[in-house]
Parts: structure tokens; C-alpha cells; sequence
């Protein structure tokens, strides 16, 4: 939290009116950041994914995410309040998940990414009978995006969205 303050004070001292924070994770110190920094919006990654998918209107998605964004319920919570169903993973897909940030992106080995990332997918898929899954951590676009199986998925992107959102603050087009 304390870097994240940091940084938002100077973007706030340079004349920034819209703020966005890129990691999933870090979204559960929304709530600090924006308190402390009333005159930003500080824009808000679940919020986003689940005003674009209840326009889109999608009933219900599969959350790829760290453990500390379910934790947190930051998108649980963001979808219940547009009324579109938020499946979760197993926990030992969960472990797998991480595995695949950690040990196979962060660690540039996307092949193990991959394999991780689109076994759990798939998974969720089958069991839940799904469409649409967000990508609820930056590492995951990195290494799923590139598996042709999930050519026939929706794929949403959080960070693409909130890019979005920010320029479309800074273009004047909300």
C-alpha cells in the first residue's frame, strides 16, 4: 500500500483526475487509495469487467485469479452487483493457477504457463458449462491467450478494460 500512495501522490501533485492500478491483486487497497486521494477517481479493474460483461449481457463467467483476488472477493462482489454469476476454482485448481504465475510466467516458462493456466480453464469450462472467463491476473493473458484451444472462449482481458476506461476519461468520451 505504501508505494501505491506514494505513486498516486505524485500522479495526484502532476494534475491526474483518473487513476488506474493494472494489478488485479492490488485492487483490494482500492478502498485506502481512494479515501486518501478524494480528488482522483481512482477507477476500480472488477467494476469495469462486470459493467462491460452485464452491457454484453453474460449471464455467468469462470474467474482465473491469485488467491489473494478471491480472498478478497473483488470480483465476486463487482459481479453479484450487475447480477452476472461469478464461478471460482477448485482450490487445488487454484494452486495450479498460482503455480502457472509464479513458477511458469514469472519465471519464463510459459509452456509450463500455459499448460497450468489452460488445464484449469478447461476444467471450469466443462464443469460449469461456461463461455466467457475473466483473466483476473495480468500474468494469465500473457501465456492463455497464446493456447489455440481457447480460440472458442471469450477471453476478457481486465486490463484491456481498464486501459479503456482511462482513456476514455482522458479523451472525454465517458
Amino acid at each position: 500500500l505504501a508505494p501505491m500512495l506514494q505513486a498516486m501522490g505524485k500522479l495526484a501533485a502532476l494534475g491526474a483526475t483518473s487513476v488506474a492500478v493494472a494489478c488485479n491483486t492490488a485492487h483490494a487497497w482500492h478502498g485506502a487509495l481512494q479515501e486518501r486521494f478524494p480528488q482522483l477517481e481512482v477507477l476500480h479493474v472488477a467494476n469495469e469487467v462486470a459493467q462491460a460483461l452485464a452491457s454484453r449481457g453474460i449471464p455467468e463467467v469462470g474467474l482465473l485469479a491469485t488467491e489473494g483476488t478471491y480472498r478478497a472477493g473483488l470480483y465476486s462482489q463487482a459481479l453479484q452487483q450487475t447480477g452476472v454469476k461469478c464461478h471460482v476454482p477448485l482450490q487445488e485448481e487454484r494452486e495450479r493457477l498460482m503455480q502457472g504465475i509464479y513458477d511458469g510466467v514469472k519465471a519464463g516458462n510459459m509452456a509450463l504457463a500455459q499448460d497450468c493456466f489452460a488445464g484449469v480453464a478447461k476444467a471450469m469450462v466443462q464443469r460449469h458449462g461456461l463461455s466467457t472467463l475473466i483473466l483476473g491476473c495480468t500474468e494469465i493473458p500473457l501465456a492463455l491467450s497464446a493456447v489455440p484451444e481457447m480460440d472458442e472462449l471469450e477471453l476478457m482481458d481486465p486490463a484491456v478494460l481498464l486501459a479503456t476506461a482511462l482513456a476514455q476519461r482522458a479523451y472525454a468520451v465517458v
